[in-house]
């Protein structure tokens, strides 16, 4: 043990500076204090222990799949820690540990709020809930420490989906959250509802029902479990270079294929491939933008609950016509990698600033815009069906695409790949710009929904757009040279 504690300490001394946040921990508080304070008068103990041990999970989560992905990745120092005197256990339990530590530590800015407001709790209800929440903070962090050092590499598309997920569940939950509250109240206690054997945090929130044997064997069983995959399952191992496209590549293979046939320029075809390719490969990217596909979804999930077939078509033309509104950020950092010391390929090439630019953004359109659009187009098919795609589909994509273009010179400052991530620059008026193209385009989209009913309507839209956007992409290869 006292050799596990001093690696312990290393792990905690030689980590990143915000690996034990204080900032975080007062948003964190924020969030959970008003989320409790609305639960408390609606919710009987039980309850309340499950929403906020949610709540709880749901942002210390988050952050551990994103900034904080490191902690569950293989230690880049491993070979040289693997040479000092102490075994492969605990150098795996020393690193379970800082991974525990660090979600404790971000667990309290959640938990002592929730805590403080919990209905009709005395001492021991209090400590109980705030022991359960530390306990599923073990939970998370063993399940996710195991994903990756079962899957290895192949963990972090996984990881992105349930980040994704989980931020739109949390959007999805806090705009639905009281019509939940019901089902909720109704269950009682561990098994009152089916779903609740099926649910992590209704596990730990039990004993707050009652201090019967059945109430403690969910979180003791549960803590169990996380101690054996701990004890149980490697490190990840070395990352290691890929031999086949990922799933997702595959998909896009076609459109990709359509693409340079049809419409990418020959003196664009060099850096299309390297951003369409590279981009995607930057964790730092990755992190800061495909979470964020799940804010529109969110939305059309929430909004298309029990709304007639009016109002959804109108939720649906505004997010066609809003989704780009992420763009600033995934633009911002289409600079950043980790490989920038290779930036002399592209400071060397002789490819004009305007087909650089050019190549760029149709990258960028076909890897990330793309697949959005393709996942809302499902979605409204389903909702109400396939001639929205043609109304306001096709039309919100080549808006987002014009909107592309007109931000790409105010938001990129570099070369594509050829700065670290710590030092992209942020200049952009972040106010000023998303709040007048986020009214005009909402506006602009009841219109066309309103005005613009028929599929026929759709298509000469369409071939306006498309017009447009040619013209934008001549003026921007003459202005750019």
């Amino acid at each position: 043990m006292k050799r596990i504690g001093v690696l312990l300490r290393a792990r905690l001394a030689g980590g990143r500076a915000e690996e034990l946040p204080v900032a975080p921990l007062l948003f964190h508080a924020l969030i959970a204090g008003a989320l409790a304070w609305i639960a408390r008068g609606a919710l009987p103990l039980y309850a309340y222990g499950v929403y906020v041990l949610t709540v709880s999970a749901a942002l210390v989560t988050l952050p551990l799949l994103g900034e904080l992905g490191h902690l569950l990745r293989a230690d880049p120092a491993e070979e040289w820690v693997a040479a000092l005197p102490a075994s492969r256990r605990e150098l795996r339990a020393a690193r379970a540990l800082h991974v525990v530590v660090v979600l404790a530590w971000l667990a309290l800015g959640s938990l002592l709020p929730a805590v403080l407001l919990a209905p009709e709790a005395g001492a021991l209800g209090r400590a109980l809930l705030f022991l359960g929440g530390l306990g599923l903070v073990v939970a998370v962090a063993a399940g996710l420490l195991a994903v990756h050092g079962l899957l290895g590499e192949r963990a972090e598309p996984l990881l992105v989906l349930v980040q994704t997920l989980l931020f739109a569940g949390s959007i999805l939950g806090f705009v639905l959250g009281q019509e939940l509250f019901p089902a909720l109240a109704a269950a009682g206690e561990l098994g009152g509802a089916a779903w609740t054997w099926l649910y992590p945090p209704a596990w730990f929130a039990a004993p707050l029902a009652g201090l019967g044997w059945q109430s403690a064997a969910a979180p003791t069983l549960a803590l169990a479990g996380a101690a054996l995959l701990f004890a149980l399952v490697p490190a990840a191992p070395a990352r290691r270079a890929a031999r086949r496209a990922p799933l997702f590549a595959r998909l896009l293979a076609p459109a990709r294929a359509l693409a340079t046939r049809f419409w990418i320029r020959r003196d664009e075809r060099a850096i299309f491939d390297l951003v369409y390719d590279a981009l995607p490969l930057e964790r730092e990217v990755v992190l800061r933008t495909y979470p964020l596909v799940g804010v529109p979804i969110a939305f059309l999930l929430a909004g298309g609950a029990g709304a007639g077939e009016t109002a959804r078509s109108d939720l649906l033309s505004v997010l066609f016509f809003t989704a780009c509104i992420y763009l600033p950020v995934l633009l911002m950092y289409v600079p950043a990698s980790e490989s920038h010391a290779a930036r002399w390929l592209l400071e060397t090439n002789p490819v004009p600033d305007g087909a650089l630019a050019g190549g760029v953004i149709k990258a960028v359109a076909l890897r990330f815009l793309f697949p959005l659009y393709a996942a809302l187009s499902a979605l409204a098919w389903v909702q109400v069906g396939p001639e929205l795609i043609v109304r306001l589909a096709v039309p919100g994509f080549l808006v987002s695409l014009l909107v592309l273009r007109a931000l790409y010179g105010i938001t990129v400052h570099g070369l594509p790949l050829s700065v670290a991530p710590d030092r992209v620059e942020v200049k952009f008026d972040w106010g000023g710009v998303l709040v007048a193209n986020g009214v005009l385009l909402t506006v602009g989209a009841i219109a066309v929904n309103h005005l613009l009913p028929r599929v026929v309507h759709g298509l000469v839209l369409c071939a306006a757009l498309a017009a447009l956007e040619l013209f934008s992409e001549r003026r921007l290869r003459t202005r750019l040279g």
